[in-house]
C-alpha cells in the first residue's frame, strides 16, 4: 500500500491516512476562503491581484507530480525500500511508543497435563521514537502569480517539483542519520531523540576490518567479511530472515568482478552473485548515501524497522494577510523512523564501517 503520498486505495483503507488527507484538505480550503474574501473587496486599479486562489486542477497536476517524484524507483533506495512499511500516525502523535516483551513466563509439561499451571507476567520495557517535520517552500510575487493563470501555472508546477525532491531527499538523510537542530545536534523532544539507522541505538554496530573498496581486496576475503557482519544478525540475534545489504558506491563499484580464489576463476560468476548466493543475503544495492567503506544490512519488515508517518508528502499554498502579498507554497511530510530491538537489545538492523 503506499503511505508516503495520497491516493484514494490507501486513503480509504487507512483511517490515520484518511485523517491526514482532511488535514490537508482543510488547508488548501483555507486558502482559497482567503483569496475569495479579497474577491469581494471593491479595489478600482488593482485588477489581477485581488484574488488567485489556486484552480482544482492545479492542485490534482502537483498532486500526480509528488506521487511520481516519490514513487520514482531510481532514486533514494533506501526510501523507497521503506515506503511499504510505513505506519501512519495522526499529526498529532510526535512520539510513537512501543513495548518491548520479555519472556511469556513459566510452562510445565507432563503426561497427565493435571499438573499445577504455573502463573507468570510477561516482563516489558519501552522505547520510543519521534516524528519529525520535513519540509521545503517556495513563493512567487503577486504580479507573477496573476500572470501564470493566464500561463498555465507551468513555472509554479517547476517550483514545486524542485521543492518535493528537496523533502524527498532530506527524508532519505533521516533514515540514515535522523535529523538535527540548528545546532547541529540530534532533534529532540520530551527527552526523545531523532536518529536513524547509523547512529540508533537500536542498530548494531560493527567494524569493517578490510578494505572493500579496493578491487585489489581478495574476493574470498570479501565474502568472508561478508559472513562475518551477517553473523552478528543471524547467529548473535537470531535473526533469520534474509538481510537486504545496502553498500557505498565505492564498494558496489567492486563487486562485478569475476570471484576469484588463489588466483583461479572457480566459476563464471561475479562477486556479487558469490555474496548474493551466500545463506541469509537476500540482496545487495548500492546506497548513494554511503560513502568509502561502509555499509548498512537488516530485515525489510515492520517487525524491525518502520517508517512513522505522521503525514504524507503533499502541498499547500499558505493563506495571505494582504492582496499585496507574495504567494508562498509549502511541501512538506512528517516522517520519522522507529528501528525496533526485543527487550535484551537484539536487533535485526546493522551498521559497519572501517574504523
Amino acid at each position: 500500500m503506499t503511505t508516503y503520498v495520497f491516493d484514494k486505495k490507501s486513503v480509504a483503507a487507512n483511517q490515520s491516512l484518511a485523517g491526514q488527507y482532511a488535514y490537508l484538505q482543510a488547508h488548501r480550503a483555507l486558502h482559497i476562503n482567503a483569496e475569495r474574501g479579497f474577491a469581494g473587496i471593491q479595489m478600482p486599479g488593482l485588477v489581477g491581484n485581488a484574488s488567485a486562489p489556486v484552480p482544482y486542477p492545479v492542485y490534482a497536476e502537483m498532486d500526480a507530480q509528488t506521487k511520481a517524484i516519490m514513487l520514482d524507483p531510481n532514486v533514494e533506495v533506501l526510501l523507497n525500500d521503506l515506503m511499504p512499511l510505513a505506519r501512519p500516525l495522526s499529526i498529532g502523535k510526535m512520539i510513537n511508543q512501543y513495548r518491548q516483551a520479555g519472556s511469556g513466563g513459566a510452562a510445565t509439561s507432563s503426561i497427565s497435563g493435571l499438573e499445577p499451571i504455573p502463573n507468570d507476567q510477561t516482563v516489558y520495557s519501552y522505547d520510543s521514537a519521534i516524528v519529525p517535520v520535513h519540509q521545503s517552500g517556495y513563493y512567487r510575487e503577486w504580479r507573477e502569480l496573476a500572470g501564470q493563470q493566464s500561463e498555465g501555472w507551468n513555472d509554479l508546477l517547476d517550483d514545486q517539483a524542485g521543492s518535493t525532491r528537496t523533502v524527498r531527499e532530506r527524508m532519505a538523510d533521516s533514515c540514515l542519520d535522523g535529523v538535527v537542530d540548528a545546532n547541529g545536534n540530534p532533534l529532540q523532544f520530551k527527552g526523545v531523540k531523532s536518529y536513524g539507522i547509523r547512529n540508533g541505538a537500536n542498530t548494531a554496530k560493527a567494524s569493517i576490518t578490510i578494505d572493500l573498496t579496493s578491487r585489489q581486496t581478495a574476493p574470498e576475503a570479501v565474502r568472508d567479511e561478508f559472513i562475518r557482519l551477517r553473523d552478528i544478525i543471524r547467529r548473535d540475534n537470531r535473526v533469520s530472515a534474509d538481510l537486504t545489504v545496502y553498500v557505498s558506491p565505492e564498494i558496489a563499484a567492486t563487486f562485478d568482478r569475476y570471484f576469484i580464489i588463489d588466483g583461479v576463476v572457480t566459476a563464471t560468476r561475479s562477486l556479487r552473485q558469490e555474496l548474493e548466493s551466500l545463506a541469509g543475503i537476500g540482496a545487495i544495492k548500492e546506497l548513494s548515501g554511503l560513502q568509502g567503506n561502509e555499509l548498512i544490512m537488516g530485515v525489510l519488515s515492520q517487525e524491525y524497522i518502520s517508517p512513522l508517518l505522521g503525514q504524507a508528502v503533499s502541498n499547500l499554498a499558505l493563506p495571505r494577510q494582504t492582496p499585496f502579498a507574495r504567494h508562498q507554497f509549502l511541501v512538506w511530510s512528517a516522517m520519522g523512523l522507529q528501528i525496533r530491538a526485543d527487550i535484551n537489545g537484539r536487533t535485526a538492523w546493522l551498521y559497519a564501517a572501517a574504523e
